[in-house]
């Protein structure tokens, strides 16, 4: 599996550019930073099963609404993070402007943020201190938002580092607070603000090299006077989390929760996105039609079998959380099918983005825009979340009819999966104008190897876990069962593909 470029080649494609800023590569960024998700998917699981088994359905569901709001108020700094990939990418010395800019823009979200927050209290009858402690997150989200955007165009690989040293502070501080000091859904959001706080400061660590000389003025108006852009391309991913807060409202913390429980599980099949992390500014930078393809090829050498993982293993993984999780199984199964189309859609936004180059110049006008990837990428994500919001909502509101629980949100990820596979398709028509997405033959090799995973995990787990066992030894006979499934996936993908073991050799 080798790059489409010699490495040397993409690093320097863009003359006049730092070689500092230029230093990334497909895959060995994509690994740093995947490693980085995957120690926070590790983490990640002990946190939720911390908070799952210490809190009830209907606070976990409390949980996500106050994170909804928080993803809401976080709104107005997509203008500053969109400019700041593209023209720091592009080499422009932009980083102090954009993190100046995005911090200051916090005061803007801490009004969205107690605009929505008063009501949904209100509407809720919950109490108050979890929403006040959501507030906090609001001046952090704004700087990691600002921090990360520079890191991504700039340092990618620093990401992985970031993640890493977040998550593990955030057990640090969860445990303590929920067992030691049992201070519930507080607890969880302490967690969360220390957390932020690390990654954001490590982040802007990492990028200091960009963060000298003058605040440009001229470049805040100018990402000012084209954040309609921005503004129309964020707003899928603070729609896309408005189901949590619509369900809540309309049908009830718990549902929410239950759904959400198996969301988190079946996310970690989409952490193998970040191996496209780099995808989006080397292909600013005029990267190979073919690193598409061997993205995509990349992603899916964990993503499948990832999602056989969360196919079979679903009930044992919701039983780890907890007995009340287990309506969620079949959910959970449909949703780790679904990452891994999500993944690919991520792939082909990141595409249609990095080949889009009508505002190299810095000629934003409507005109030019209208017709290019930056208007049809975000209106077709827009178009994407409407028809799900609404499948959603249609389904919650029949299967709440008399359906049980396991039902509802059964079928409320059917409805996730559809509008992800229907738009995916849209999407892929365009992009296939600009660079190749087909994936090579190790795909079936892949695909060949996670059955084989599957059936030796699924034997493994019917024959050795306990469910009447404590909870840290129950854990302990899962982490194995999945360590055996990943040795066998992987040692059979050793074996029947050439270019897999290639890639192997080079990393270790």
């Amino acid at each position: 599996m080798e790059d489409p470029l010699p490495r040397r080649e993409i690093e320097t494609k863009s003359a006049g550019k730092s070689p500092d800023s230029l230093r990334v590569g497909v895959r060995s960024t994509g690994l740093v930073v995947f490693g980085g998700k995957i120690f926070s998917a590790f983490t990640g699981l002990i946190f939720i099963v911390m908070v799952a088994r210490w809190l009830a359905p209907s606070q976990l569901g409390l949980w996500e609404v106050v994170i909804d709001l928080f993803t809401f108020a976080s709104y107005p700094v997509g203008v500053v993070a969109y400019w700041a990939i593209r023209d720091v990418s592009r080499g422009k010395p932009v980083g102090k402007t954009a993190m100046v800019m995005g911090t200051a823009l916090s005061g803007v979200g801490l009004v969205i943020y107690f605009a929505f927050a008063i009501p949904t209290h209100s509407a809720l009858g919950t109490p108050l201190l979890p929403f006040l402690l959501g507030a906090l997150l609001v001046p952090l989200g704004y700087w990691s938002a600002a921090t990360s955007a520079i890191v991504q165009a700039y340092r990618p690989a620093t990401a992985g580092y970031t993640v890493v040293a977040s998550e593990a502070a955030k057990l640090l501080v969860a445990y303590p607070a929920l067992y030691v000091y049992k201070t519930g859904i507080e607890g969880v959001m302490l967690a969360l603000i220390v957390s932020y706080f690390i990654q954001s400061a490590l982040g802007t660590y990492f990028v200091r090299g960009v963060l000298v000389g003058q605040i440009r003025v001229s470049e805040a108006r100018r990402w000012a006077s084209a954040a309609w852009l921005p503004a129309i391309s964020y707003l899928p991913l603070v729609a896309g989390v408005a189901d949590t807060y619509v369900a809540s409202l309309a049908f009830g913390t718990e549902i929410a929760g239950i759904y959400q429980a198996a969301f988190t599980v079946a996310s970690v099949v989409g952490y193998s996105s970040a191996l496209a992390f780099s995808l989006y500014p080397l292909m600013l930078r005029g990267g190979d039609e073919r690193l598409p393809a061997v993205t995509i090829e990349f992603s899916l050498l964990f993503s499948i079998p990832m999602a056989v993982g969360g196919i079979v293993l679903a009930s044992p993984i919701l039983f780890l959380l907890g007995s009340k999780y287990l309506p969620g199984s079949l959910e959970l199964a449909i949703l780790s099918v679904m990452f891994v189309f999500v993944t690919a859609s991520y792939i082909v936004d990141q595409t249609l983005l990095g080949t889009e180059d009508v505002d190299a110049e810095g000629s934003r006008g409507f005109s030019k825009l209208v017709h290019s990837s930056l208007l049809f990428v975000p209106l077709v994500n827009i178009g994407s979340v409407a028809v799900y919001l609404g499948s959603m909502y249609a389904v919650l509101w029949f299967a709440s009819r008399g359906y049980p629980q396991s039902v509802q949100v059964s079928l409320w990820a059917a409805a996730q999966l559809g509008t992800t596979l229907v738009f995916l398709v849209v999407k892929s028509i365009r992009a296939r104008r600009y660079a190749r997405l087909r994936p090579g033959l190790s795909v079936a090799y892949y695909a060949t190897s996670a059955a084989v995973m599957g059936l030796v995990v699924s034997q493994l787990s019917g024959a050795f876990l306990d469910r009447s066992a404590d909870t840290p030894v129950y854990g302990l006979q899962l982490s194995l069962i999945v360590g055996a499934g990943a040795v066998t996936y992987f040692g059979l993908v050793y074996a029947l593909d050439k270019r897999f073991r290639s890639l192997a050799r080079r990393v270790l």
